[in-house]
C-alpha cells in the first residue's frame, strides 16, 4: 500500500532510532511506560523483554499500546528547542522468540541462541502518527500550529 510522502519520512526516522518509550496499561487501568530499544520490519516493531517483565504481563492483558519516538536533530542540544517527536498507538502482541523472523530474532538478540525466559512484543502502528517538528526547518518548530501534524500509520 502506498503511503503519503510524510508517511515515508516518518517510518525513515523510527527505523533510524532505536530507542523510544512503550505506554501500556495495567490489569488495573494504571498506565505505564518503559523506555525500549527496538527493531522494525515491514513497518512493525519488535521489542526484546523478559516473560516475566511487566510489559509483557500487561500487555497479554491489554494489547492497546502508545509509543513515542524522539528525534533528536542537532548534535547539541538547543536551548529551549525540544527534540522532535513522533507518537502513535498500536496493538501489541507478546510472541515467543521462535515466532519472530529470524532476521528480527537475530538482530534483537545479537546473536545469543539461548535465551530461555525471553520474548519479543510484535507492535503494529494504527491510526494516525501525531508528530512535532517532522519535515520542517527546526527554526519553524517555535511555532506550534506549523509543527505538529497527524499523518495516517498506512
Amino acid at each position: 500500500m502506498a503511503l503519503p510522502e510524510k508517511a515515508y519520512e516518518i517510518w525513515y526516522h523510527i527505523e533510524k532510532w532505536p530507542f523510544g518509550v512503550l505506554s501500556f496499561v495495567t490489569a488495573g487501568g494504571e498506565s505505564r511506560s518503559a523506555g525500549v530499544m527496538y527493531k522494525v520490519k515491514d513497518r512493525v516493531i519488535y521489542v526484546l523483554t523478559g516473560w516475566d517483565t511487566w510489559k509483557a504481563k500487561h500487555i497479554q492483558s491489554n494489547p492497546n499500546v502508545s509509543m513515542t519516538v524522539t528525534i533528536q536533530r542537532l548534535p547539541i542540544r538547543v536551548r529551549q528547542m525540544p527534540p522532535a517527536v513522533i507518537t502513535f498507538s498500536g496493538h501489541a502482541t507478546v510472541l515467543d522468540l521462535s515466532e519472530v523472523d529470524p532476521e528480527i530474532r537475530n538482530e534483537l538478540t545479537r546473536g545469543i541462541d539461548d535465551m530461555p525466559d525471553t520474548c519479543a512484543i510484535k507492535i503494529e502502528p494504527k491510526g494516525k502518527f501525531v508528530t512535532y517538528g517532522i519535515g520542517i526547518p527546526m527554526m519553524e518548530m517555535r511555532h506550534p500550529e506549523r509543527a505538529l501534524a497527524r499523518v495516517p500509520v498506512a
